[in-house]
């Protein structure tokens, strides 16, 4: 079975992160400079055997090495290092001459190192450096010992380690502390999220940090959210609430009469049709209201299809079809042969709801004026009543879902209290807005505006 991954923090990332980087480049400089050094330990050797090799010929005497004055003269301790002589000139059999501990030093394992091939590892003598030359019939070979080289190069390995490892080790505590920083604000909005979680408070919000930038705007919009997300579910509940408490009372008033009918039908039976009519109305009732849940309920989710048309046609149809139905005066102003983009059928639908409102708190003498206005960059249509009008304080509620104006007049005239919050659902999804202003000297005017349409939209509506 795969171990599962371990999940790490940001501020673990960060950290592991940069501790990789900063061995990699402790451990490149540390080479770096233990080859630096090393090269030019090497390329000092490398003087040192020539400048030996030179001495040597000097003090070569009637074709025999003088190994006391050569050790004596040389500008370079000789103390270990091993010199064999092959004189060509004497004789017929060639002399070879050897400083003093240099055939035992032959006899010793020879290792070659790779790469550089004047260096030899001789185990019981340490590294050393080969070098040859021949002067006049005599050939010299010296063998210099690397182990003063090796301690110097030993030295500053050691201090190359022990100061990468102290730069390792307070970069890592200093890293480590600055990602713990950086990651803190980020770390504690995480907290507080979880216990707002867990403590499934409605009115959340979590702690805004003033750094690092990210994090503060990162956590003003999760409060923006929030704020939004509890918004909606506070409607939601009040929705539910409200709706429920809608259907209750028919559903009571129903219930009382059917129990009426059950105790009292058989000895009374004259109260059985008044009941009965009752009973009709409350359905009624109930049934307009699970309509306008529904519709409300398809409007939240749906998505309209927009096209160009004349909006005067579709209107027209809609007021010929109110003036059979209110008791006011329909009478339509301005420009209608006006285009718009939205939907005809929920442009139509806004317009029955807007009518039929008016029609409800307006007197029976009074005209109800539905009027067009048409500007540069949009297209404004009003429906205008002379009824008793919305206070200041109520008009930003009015497209609220059951918001009641006047609780008492509500109930006396009727209605489900979802009308212009079907209205203003529709208005939304045709991408236009809608507003609710005084009509002088009494009334009130519900202002539609929608987008001016494109230049050729003349011809896409014929």
């Amino acid at each position: 079975m795969a171990k599962p991954k371990r999940i790490l923090t940001t501020a673990q990332d960060i950290q592991r992160r940069f501790v990789r980087m900063l061995v990699v480049l402790t451990a490149l400089m540390g080479i770096a400079i233990v080859g630096t050094v090393g090269y030019q330990l090497v390329k000092q050797s490398e003087q040192s055997s020539v400048e030996l090799l030179a001495s040597l010929n000097r003090s070569i005497i009637d074709d025999r090495p003088d190994w006391n004055s050569w050790r004596k003269h040389s500008s370079i301790n000789t103390k270990n290092t091993y010199v064999r002589v092959n004189n060509r000139k004497i004789g017929e059999a060639p002399g070879t001459y050897y400083s003093p501990n240099t055939k035992k030093f032959l006899r010793a394992k020879h290792v070659q190192i790779p790469i550089f091939s004047a260096l030899e590892y001789t185990p019981g003598y340490g590294f050393t450096y080969y070098r040859s030359g021949t002067r006049l019939g005599i050939d010299a070979e010296i063998w210099l010992n690397l182990s003063p080289i090796t301690t110097i190069l030993l030295s500053v390995i050691g201090v190359v380690l022990a100061i990468m490892l102290l730069t390792i080790g307070f970069g890592w505590t200093y890293i480590r502390l600055t990602a713990r920083r950086v990651t803190q604000p980020l770390a504690s909005l995480n907290v507080a999220a979880q216990e707002q979680a867990r403590t499934r408070t409605i009115k959340a919000a979590l702690p805004v940090p003033a750094q690092p930038s990210e994090v503060h705007q990162l956590a003003r919009s999760f409060n923006d959210l929030l704020t939004a997300i509890n918004d909606h579910a506070q409607q939601e509940r009040e929705f539910t609430s409200n709706a429920a408490h809608e259907l209750r009372t028919p559903i009571a008033a129903i219930r009382g009469h059917v129990r009426l009918i059950q105790r009292r039908g058989q000895e009374h039976p004259e109260i059985i049709p008044r009941s009965i009519n009752f009973i009709d109305d409350e359905s009624t009732r109930m049934q307009k209201l699970v309509n306008s849940l529904l519709t409300l309920s398809r409007a939240d989710r749906g998505v309209l299809a927009l096209d160009y048309f004349d909006v005067g046609e579709a209107a027209n149809e809609t007021i010929e079809e109110e003036r059979a139905v209110l008791k006011q005066p329909l009478v339509v102003a301005g420009d209608q042969s006006v285009v718009i983009h939205g939907n005809p059928e929920s442009v139509q639908q806004i317009l029955t709801a807007l009518l039929d409102n008016a029609g409800k708190y307006s007197p029976p003498d009074q005209p109800i004026t539905v009027r067009f206005h048409q500007t540069t960059e949009a297209v404004q249509i009003s429906v205008e009543d002379h009824g008793l009008g919305i206070a200041d304080a109520d008009k930003p509620h009015v497209f609220e879902r059951f918001y009641r104006v006047d609780t008492a007049r509500t109930r006396q005239i009727g209605g489900t209290g979802l009308g212009l919050a079907i209205v203003s659902q529709l208005v939304t999804l045709n991408h236009a807005t809608i507003q609710v202003v005084d009509n002088p000297p009494q009334g009130s005017r519900f202002l539609m505006t929608f987008p001016k349409a494109s230049p050729d939209s003349d011809k896409l509506s014929d």
